[in-house]
């Protein structure tokens, strides 16, 4: 692969693990407001380890095609 897919992929997965601690957790350590009856910051974790689930998922398509390999 190239280095821009590297470097994309290595950006989204830094982005969302700064974003789960410092300095995201400071910015969303409340338990006010409540998002589906969770604490915020529960939320935020559930949030953003979703966003790099689907990130995750979609640099694998992209690089393997999407196809199933057997």
């Amino acid at each position: 692969m190239n280095n821009k897919y590297h470097l994309v992929t290595g950006l989204h997965f830094a982005v969302c693990t700064l974003a789960m601690i410092w300095p995201g957790a400071l910015i969303a350590n409340r338990i006010e407001p409540t998002v589906l009856g969770l604490p915020f910051l529960f939320f935020w974790y559930i949030l953003w380890m979703l966003i790099l689930f689907i990130g995750m998922w979609v640099a694998f398509a992209v690089r393997h095609g999407g196809g199933r390999h057997e």
